[in-house]
């Protein structure tokens, strides 16, 4: 059985995604001028990458106004309908957004063009995946190692530059967030306090990139 509805929870849900939304599309069009100068593939990648993180975000925000709605009108809609529905776009942004991260660091080496149709194919696969077993613990393993190997990605790809640059300290923090994210994500059982701290953390996170991009955008 779901735990029972906790307005309190609810409420730190929905101020948490809205603020999430609005960090990742504040970085995504922050950086619209720099890749407009540069022209720079890598950087379009990297802003479209916090695009479907912002997306995905929207998607839980929808999530969120539904459960409102079944608790404040006592609308009968069953967990085992919706949730596995959500699973299906929240699992294709969220992993897009993690690929976008990889093809901004390898897209010289491939055609961009497969590069693309092979992230969404994979996407969908593992979406339609994670709806089917009615489970997303899959999901979320397969987007573990993808994040890691979109950070192995920046720092072998770019090894020439000695030490850690300003680009992989960003790598570095946009990982460490979505392992955050997450941690929050699967929830079998009420976290309370945890949730609240992971929360606190990617909020602090969303911050530093915000700041590092601004700073790397001027």
């Amino acid at each position: 059985m779901p735990p029972p509805f906790d307005p309190m929870i609810f409420f730190t849900e929905l101020v948490f995604t809205t603020l999430a939304v609005v960090f990742c599309f504040l970085i995504f069009f922050r950086t619209k001028e720099s890749y407009e100068l540069t022209k720079y593939t890598g950087i379009k990648y990297f802003r479209d990458a916090f695009l479907f993180f912002g997306l995905s975000y929207v998607v839980r925000f929808l999530l969120a106004l539904i459960m409102l709605s079944k608790f404040a009108f006592d609308i009968f809609i069953p967990r085992e309908l919706f949730m596995p529905l959500f699973i299906l776009p929240v699992g294709y942004f969220s992993t897009m957004g993690i690929f976008y991260l990889i093809f901004s660091s390898v897209w010289k080496g491939f055609n961009n063009k497969y590069l693309l149709v092979f992230g969404h194919m994979v996407a969908i696969l593992l979406s339609v995946i994670s709806f089917v077993t009615h489970s997303h613990i899959i999901l979320l393993l397969l987007q573990c190692i993808l994040l890691v190997i979109a950070v192995i990605a920046r720092f072998v790809i770019h090894s020439e530059k000695k030490g850690i640059s300003q680009i992989k300290i960003l790598y570095l923090l946009v990982a460490g967030l979505w392992l955050i994210n997450l941690l929050v994500l699967d929830r079998k059982r009420p976290m309370h306090g945890f949730e609240f701290v992971f929360q606190i953390l990617s909020l602090i996170v969303f911050v530093v990139i915000y700041h590092k991009v601004s700073k790397w955008a001027r």
